[in-house]
C-alpha cells in the first residue's frame, strides 16, 4: 500500500507538471548560459546549461523540457536540488517565491535522436559535420531547454570540439581557446529569442566576410574545398540584405548574419537567429546556380530574421505570420533582382496552386493551425499583397515598420499586427479578414482582380487562354510575344504552349526565342523537345554548352538517342565541357554503358564511378539516382545494397522512405535477398533490428 501511494502521488505530479504547457504566469527564463562538449566519436553531448529566472508566482516545482537524457543533475543557486525526470521534462522541485531572482543548472548527458544530427560521410564511426534544426523537432532533443516558444531569453554559448573544426553558433564569436586537441568556442547574444532557435554547426568551414550597407557584418560559410562555389552561391547575398533592410523599415535586429551549408539538412534551409543553416545541395558553381538557385531559399530565410526571429507567433494558428511574410518578401527580394514580371507570374503561379488546392477541396483557412505549407506560405504571401492592394503600399511598409517596432523581442497574434494596419491606414479591415484569413477556400476571382491590374499580367492571362487554340488561331500572338520589349514570361508560356503543336512555323519562332540568350527559356526548349528533326537539331546542338547542367543533359540524351555514332557524341560532348555536375556524369555513364563502341575494360571504369555515388559522401539526390540507375541496369554491388540500407536508415524523411521502399522491392527478388543478408552483418545490433522491421522479418 505504501509503494502504491508513493506511486500515485509520483504519477500525479507529474501529470500535473506536463499538464501545464506554458509557465509563463510562473517563472521568466531570462538567460541561459549553454557549455558542450562535442565529443568526435560519439553522438553524445555532455555538458550544462544555466538559466537566470525570475519567479512571478510561488510555486513549488518548475520543469525544463528535456528529451534523451541518460544522465543530469539539478542546482538551484549552486546547491543541488530534487529533479523528477520523465523522458519528456525535468521537473525541479524546490521552494520557489515571487519576486526572487534563482539560478538554476542543468548538468546533463544526452543522446539526440533528432533536432541535432552527426553526418558521417566516409563510414569511421567519426563525425565530419554536426548541426542542429531546432523548429518542428525541438531544442530540448539535445539540450535541456524550453519548448514554449512565448518564453524568450538572451543565451550564450561556450562549445568544446575537435581542434580540426570550426564551430558556428548563434551570436557574436568573443574567445576562441584552445584546449589540448580541441578548440573552445564561445558565442554571445544580446537579445532574447525562444529555444527552437538555438543553432550550431561544427565542420570544416571556411568563411568569407562582407558588410551591409548599414555596417552589419554578414558572414559567409563554406567548405575548404569549396571556395569556387562562393561566388555565385552567395552572388546576391549582400543586395539581398541591404533590399530587405530598407524595404522593411526596421533595422536588422541582430548582431550579425551568418549563412552556412550543411549536409543533409532536412530542409531547403532554416531562419536560426543571426544565422540561416541551408542545405548544401544549393551550394554551388556558376552552371549549378543558374538550375537551382538559392535566392529565394536566401531571401525568405533571411526576411524570417524580423518576421519569426524579431517577432514570433503566440501558437501555431498564426504561423502565416512566420511563413507568409517570409515568402512575401522573398518575393519582393526576387522582384529587386529580376523585375515586375518575374514577380506577378511567380504569384499566378502560387494562385493556380492555391486554386487547384481549393479545386480538390483540401484547403483550409489561413488561421487553422493545422494548415499545410501551400496555405501558410503562399496563401499567406498573398493575403499580404491583397492586403497592400487594399490600403495602399504607403500605408502597408508602414504598417510593417511598426507593428514590427511596437512587438519586436516578443510574441504576437495576428491581431497584432491586423490592429497596427487598421490604425495606420484608417480602414476597415472586417472584409479583408473574412475573404483572406477565415475563408477556407482560396479567393481566386479576387486573386486574378488584383493581377489583372498589372498590364504584362493581362497580356500573360491573354496569352494563357491560347492553351486550348489551334495553332493557326494563336499564330499572331506568339509573334507579338517576340516583339520587343519583350517579356520573359511570356516567352515561357509561349514554348510551353508550342510544345503541343506539330507545325513547322513554330521552328522559326524557337529560335527567335532561343536568340534572347535566356538560361530558362532554353531549358524549357529542349525539355519540351521530345526528339530532333531537321527542323530542330542545329538548334538543340547549339545548347549543349548552354550555362545550364539541366540543358547539357537534356541536349545530350537527345543527341545520343538521334546518332548512330552514339560513343562519337558521348566524348565530343565530354571533351566540350571543363565541369560536369554529379547528376550530368550519371547520365553520360548510363548512356555509355548502353552505347555501342566501348570496350568492357573501358566500361568497367564507368561503371564503378557509378556505383560510387550511393555513398554517403554524396547529396540525397544523387544517391537517389545512382540507385535507380543501378537497379534499372542491374548492376548493384554488395556495397551498394549496403549504401541502400544505410539510406534506409537516414534522418531525412523522403530519402528514407524511398530508399525502404527499393529495399522491401530487392529483397524480393533472389538476388537482391542474398546480397542484403550478407550485408546485415556490417550493422550494429539495433540498426540491424530496424531493418529488419523495414524488411518484415522476424528475429
Amino acid at each position: 500500500m505504501k509503494w502504491i501511494t508513493i506511486i500515485a502521488l509520483f504519477v500525479t505530479f507529474l501529470s500535473q507538471s506536463q499538464n501545464t504547457s506554458s509557465q509563463l504566469e510562473l517563472v521568466d527564463f531570462q538567460k541561459a548560459m549553454v557549455v558542450i562538449l562535442l565529443d568526435e566519436s560519439s553522438n553524445e553531448v555532455k555538458g550544462e546549461i544555466l538559466f537566470d529566472l525570475t519567479i512571478l508566482k510561488d510555486a513549488s516545482s518548475i520543469f525544463i523540457d528535456a528529451k534523451n537524457l541518460v544522465a543530469y543533475q539539478a542546482f538551484l543557486d549552486n546547491k543541488e536540488v530534487k529533479a523528477i525526470y520523465d523522458g519528456e521534462k525535468l521537473v525541479v522541485e524546490a521552494p520557489f517565491r515571487a519576486s526572487d531572482n534563482r539560478q538554476l543548472k542543468i548538468r546533463f548527458t544526452s543522446y539526440p535522436s533528432k533536432a541535432m544530427y552527426h553526418i558521417d560521410e566516409d563510414n569511421d564511426r567519426i563525425w565530419d559535420q554536426v548541426w542542429t534544426q531546432g523548429q518542428g523537432k525541438y531544442t530540448s532533443n539535445w539540450l535541456p531547454s524550453i519548448d514554449d516558444m512565448n518564453d524568450k531569453m538572451i543565451w550564450s554559448f561556450q562549445i568544446t570540439a575537435p581542434g580540426s573544426k570550426r564551430v558556428i553558433a548563434n551570436g557574436k564569436l568573443t574567445e576562441v581557446q584552445p584546449a589540448a586537441d580541441q578548440m573552445i568556442w564561445n558565442y554571445n547574444m544580446e537579445k532574447p529569442m525562444s529555444s527552437y532557435l538555438v543553432a550550431l554547426a561544427a565542420g570544416d568551414y571556411q568563411v568569407k566576410r562582407d558588410s551591409s550597407v548599414s555596417g552589419v557584418p554578414l558572414e559567409y560559410y563554406y567548405y575548404q574545398e569549396d571556395e569556387k562555389k562562393v561566388a555565385p552561391t552567395y552572388q546576391h547575398s549582400k543586395e539581398i540584405f541591404d533590399f530587405l533592410e530598407g524595404e522593411i523599415g526596421v533595422a536588422y535586429p541582430w548582431q550579425n548574419y551568418k549563412q552556412v551549408p550543411v549536409k543533409d539538412f532536412l530542409y531547403s534551409g532554416m531562419e536560426n537567429t543571426g544565422m540561416t543553416i541551408f542545405n548544401d545541395e544549393f551550394f554551388t558553381d556558376e552552371l549549378g546556380a543558374n538550375d537551382r538557385s538559392y535566392v529565394n531559399v536566401n531571401a525568405h530565410e533571411l526576411a524570417h530574421q524580423w518576421f519569426g526571429d524579431l517577432v514570433t507567433e503566440t501558437e501555431a494558428k498564426h504561423h502565416w505570420l512566420h511563413e507568409g511574410f517570409a515568402s512575401y518578401y522573398a518575393l519582393l527580394a526576387e522582384q529587386n533582382l529580376y523585375g515586375n514580371s518575374y514577380f506577378q507570374a511567380q504569384l499566378f503561379e502560387y494562385a493556380e496552386a492555391l486554386n487547384e488546392q481549393s479545386s480538390k477541396g483540401n484547403s483550409t483557412s489561413l488561421l487553422d493551425a493545422k494548415a499545410n505549407s501551400l496555405t501558410f506560405y503562399q496563401h499567406g504571401a498573398w493575403a499580404l499583397h491583397a492586403l497592400k492592394d487594399e490600403v495602399g503600399a504607403f500605408s502597408f511598409r508602414e504598417s510593417v515598420t511598426k507593428y514590427l517596432l511596437r512587438n519586436k523581442y516578443q510574441n504576437v497574434t495576428t491581431a497584432s499586427f491586423l490592429d497596427v494596419v487598421a490604425e495606420v491606414s484608417e480602414k476597415d479591415l472586417t472584409d479583408f479578414k473574412a475573404t483572406w484569413l477565415t475563408s477556407e477556400v482560396f479567393p481566386t476571382a479576387e486573386a486574378l482582380r488584383i493581377l489583372r491590374k498589372q498590364s504584362v499580367m493581362e497580356q500573360y492571362l491573354q496569352l494563357a487562354a491560347r492553351r486550348i487554340s489551334t495553332f493557326e488561331e494563336s499564330y499572331n500572338s506568339y509573334k507579338e510575344t517576340l516583339q520587343k520589349p519583350v517579356e520573359m514570361v511570356l516567352v515561357k508560356e509561349m514554348v510551353a504552349q508550342l510544345s503541343i503543336h506539330d507545325n513547322d512555323k513554330k521552328y522559326e519562332l524557337l529560335q527567335q526565342a532561343a536568340a534572347l540568350n535566356d538560361v530558362e527559356v532554353n531549358q524549357l526548349i529542349v525539355l519540351s523537345t521530345p526528339t530532333l528533326n531537321n527542323k530542330n537539331r542545329e538548334l538543340i546542338t547549339s545548347m549543349l554548352n548552354d550555362a545550364s547542367y539541366i540543358t547539357r543533359e537534356s541536349v545530350l540524351f537527345l543527341l545520343w538517342n538521334d546518332a548512330s555514332d552514339k560513343r562519337a557524341v558521348l566524348e565530343s560532348a565530354k571533351a566540350q565541357w571543363e565541369e560536369m555536375n554529379s547528376s550530368l556524369d550519371m547520365a553520360w555513364i548510363v548512356l555509355a554503358l548502353n552505347s555501342a563502341g566501348y570496350t568492357n575494360e573501358e566500361l568497367l571504369p564507368f561503371l564503378v564511378r557509378l556505383q560510387a555515388y550511393t555513398g554517403s559522401e554524396y547529396s540525397t539526390e544523387t544517391r537517389t539516382a545512382s540507385f535507380d540507375y543501378l537497379i534499372n541496369l542491374d548492376a548493384m554491388s554488395q556495397q551498394n545494397y549496403t549504401d541502400l540500407m544505410n539510406a534506409s536508415l537516414h534522418h531525412v524523411w523522403r530519402f528514407y522512405e524511398n530508399a525502404r521502399g527499393i529495399l522491401k522491392a530487392q529483397y524480393k527478388k533472389e538476388n537482391g535477398q542474398f546480397f542484403i543478408d550478407q550485408s546485415l552483418g556490417n550493422f550494429d545490433t539495433k540498426s540491424q533490428e530496424r531493418l529488419k522491421r523495414v524488411l518484415g522479418l522476424k528475429d
